[in-house]
C-alpha cells in the first residue's frame, strides 16, 4: 500500500466516526466508519514485529482526528463575552481548549493501539487470530468507560450517541448499558476490516458480524418494548427556557428580565395544568434561602400559581459553596433536601491543579465566572413530593451514567435536569449534550425533565424520545405529561457488569503467556 493511502485511511475512520456522533441521523454509517482505520491497524500488526511506540503514534493520529471533529464546537465560544476577556485572549483560550482537550483525550486513548499490538502476540490470539476484532472492541469499550473515572477523561464522545435516533438499537442500553452498543459497533467494524484483510475468512466474519448486529437488535428491541413510557402515575410538568444566557444573567440589568420571563412561563405552565415547573441551572446566579430575595421570589411564584418549582441556584453553606437545585412546594416552603451537583465542570466550576495552571497559563484559571472553586455534592439527594420522588442531575452530571443509576437505586421515579448550555450558543455541543440525557433516560427507564437556559429544553421519555423540544436561543417552555414509576431496567440493577466482564477477559488474555509457561514447566517435570 502506498504511504499516502496508508496515512489517509488512518485518520479517515476517526473523522467519519466523529461525524456520526455529531450528526446521528447518519448514525447507520457508524457500523462501517471505523473500517479504514482498523484495516490499517490489523494490517500493521499482521506484519509481525513492530515497535509499540509506532503503534501509539498510529493511535494518536486516529484519535486526534476523531476528537478534533468531536470538539470543534469550542470555536463557537468565541469571543467569550461571558468571560469578560479581550478578543485576542478569547481566541487563544478557544484554540487552547479545542486543541488541548483533543490532545489530552487522544494521548490516553491512543494507548489502545500499542496494548492491542502486545495482546495480539499472546498465545491465545496467535492460535485464534479471528478473535482480533473482538479484542479491539473490548479494549475500546473499556477505554470509553475509563473516561468516567477522572476529570481528565471526559465521556463526551460515546459511540452509542450515534445510535440515539434508532430506538431499537439504543434500547439495548436499558438491559446491559450503552457499552454493549459500543462493543457491538467496534466489533462489526473490526470483523469487516478483518474480512477485507483475510479473504479466506469472509464467510466466518460475515456470519459473526450479522450475529453481533442481530444480538443488538434483538436486545434493543426487547428493551424498547419493555420501556412502556406511560406506565406509572401521570405528572404534568413544564421545563422553562428563559433564553437569558451567561453573558447576560451575570449582569444586574438582566435581573428584572429574568424575573419577568420566569414568572410569565410559570403562569402559563400552571394554566396548562403543570404540577412541577423546572427552571435551568443557576437561572439567576444567586443563593436561595428563606430570607434571600431570590428565595422570596421563587416561594412567591410557587404559592401564587400553586405549583412545585425546581430551580438551579447557589447553596452557600459552612461546608462549602455548591451549584445546587432547590425544590419549593406550593405552600411556599423550601424542601430540606437540596441536590448539589456531583460532577463539576473542570475550568468552569473549579480548576484542577490550580497553582500549576495559574503558573503555566493564567487565563485558563480565570475562564470561569466564579471567584473561587465550588465543592462537589456527594449523594443523590432524592426529593419526595406529592407527585412522586425525583432524582436530580445538573448539567455535566448527565454525561455520567452511574449518577443516574445511583438515583434510581435510591428511589427516584423520574428526573429533573436543570442545565446551562448557553456557553455553546447553537453549536453541535448543545445537541450532543441533550443526547447524553436521552441515553440516561433509556438506561434508567425514567422520564427526564430537561430545562436549559437557552436550549435545548425538553421532556424525555424512557425510550429516549425528546418531547416538545425547544430549539436553542429562543424563549419557550416544554410541556408534557411524564409518568412516575417504580419499575426498573435490568441495567439499573447490574450496572456496568458487561464492562467488568470485558476487563476480566482482557486480563485473561494478558495472562495467557503465564499459563503457557506454567504448562511447559509441568510437561518438563
Amino acid at each position: 500500500m502506498r504511504k499516502w493511502a496508508y496515512r489517509a485511511l488512518l485518520p479517515l475512520g476517526g473523522v467519519l466516526t466523529a461525524i456520526c456522533l455529531v450528526f446521528p441521523y447518519v448514525g447507520f454509517l457508524e457500523w462501517l466508519t471505523l473500517v479504514p482505520s482498523l484495516y490499517i491497524l490489523f494490517h500493521t500488526v499482521a506484519q509481525g514485529e513492530i515497535r509499540l511506540r509506532r503503534l501509539w503514534e498510529m493511535g494518536f493520529v486516529f484519535f486526534y482526528s476523531f476528537y478534533l471533529v468531536i470538539y470543534h464546537w469550542f470555536l463557537a465560544l468565541y469571543p467569550m463575552e461571558f468571560a469578560g476577556v479581550s478578543k485576542g485572549t478569547a481566541l487563544l483560550l478557544v484554540l487552547f481548549c479545542w486543541l488541548g482537550l483533543s490532545l489530552l483525550q487522544a494521548f490516553f486513548s491512543s494507548l489502545i493501539f500499542p496494548l492491542f499490538g502486545w495482546l495480539v502476540r499472546t498465545p491465545l490470539l496467535r492460535k485464534h487470530p479471528i478473535l482480533t476484532p473482538f479484542l479491539f472492541a473490548a479494549q475500546w469499550t473499556v477505554s470509553e468507560w475509563s473516561q468516567t473515572l477522572t476529570w481528565a477523561g471526559v465521556p463526551w464522545a460515546r459511540l452509542p450517541l450515534g445510535q440515539i435516533e434508532y430506538g431499537v438499537v439504543a434500547g439495548a442500553a436499558s438491559l446491559f448499558g450503552s457499552y454493549l452498543i459500543t462493543f457491538a459497533l467496534v466489533a462489526v467494524n473490526g470483523l469487516v476490516a478483518y474480512a477485507i484483510l483475510n479473504r479466506v475468512r469472509v464467510r466466518f466474519c460475515g456470519i459473526s458480524a450479522a450475529t453481533v448486529l442481530a444480538a443488538v437488535l434483538i436486545t434493543g428491541g426487547i428493551g424498547y418494548a419493555a420501556a412502556r413510557p406511560t406506565q406509572g402515575e401521570p405528572v404534568r410538568v413544564a421545563a422553562v427556557q428563559g433564553n437569558v444566557g451567561s453573558s447576560d444573567k451575570w449582569t444586574g440589568s438582566s435581573l428584572k428580565q429574568s424575573y419577568d420571563v420566569y414568572e410569565t412561563y410559570t403562569r402559563e405552565a400552571a394554566e396548562a395544568g403543570a404540577e412541577i415547573v423546572v427552571f435551568p441551572e443557576t437561572f439567576i446566579p444567586q443563593g436561595i434561602s428563606d430570607r434571600s430575595s431570590l428565595g422570596n421570589y421563587v416561594k412567591g411564584l410557587a404559592k401564587s400559581y400553586n405549583v412545585t418549582i425546581v430551580c438551579g441556584a447557589f447553596d452557600y453553606t459552612d461546608q462549602g459553596d455548591y451549584n445546587a437545585a432547590f425544590t419549593v412546594h406550593p405552600d411556599g416552603t423550601i424542601n430540606e433536601t437540596v441536590y448539589a451537583k456531583r460532577h463539576l465542570v473542570p475550568f468552569g466550576e473549579y480548576v484542577p491543579m490550580r497553582k500549576f495552571v495559574e503558573f503555566v497559563f493564567p487565563p485558563l484559571a480565570d475562564i470561569g465566572m466564579l471567584a473561587s472553586d465550588l465543592s462537589p455534592g456527594t449523594d443523590s439527594a432524592v426529593v419526595t413530593t406529592d407527585m412522586g420522588r425525583f432524582g436530580t442531575m445538573i448539567c455535566f452530571d448527565s454525561i455520567y451514567e452511574e449518577l443516574a443509576r445511583d438515583s434510581v437505586r435510591d428511589g427516584a421515579q423520574f428526573f429533573v435536569l436543570p442545565t446551562n448550555d448557553s456557553w455553546f450558543t447553537d453549536s453541535a455541543a448543545v445537541y450532543m449534550h441533550s443526547r447524553q440525557a436521552r441515553l440516561r433516560a433509556i438506561e434508567t427507564g425514567r422520564w427526564i425533565v430537561r430545562s436549559a437556559d437557552t436550549g435545548i429544553s425538553s421532556v424525555i421519555s424512557p425510550t429516549g424520545e425528546s418531547l416538545d423540544e425547544q430549539p436553542p436561543l429562543v424563549e419557550g417552555m416544554s410541556l408534557a405529561t411524564l409518568y412516575a414509576r417504580d419499575t426498573r431496567t435490568l441495567y439499573s440493577y447490574i450496572g456496568n457488569a458487561f464492562v467488568y466482564l470485558l476487563i476480566a477477559a482482557l486480563v485473561a488474555v494478558a495472562l495467557t503467556p503465564l499459563g503457557a509457561w506454567w504448562m511447559r514447566r509441568r510437561k518438563e517435570k
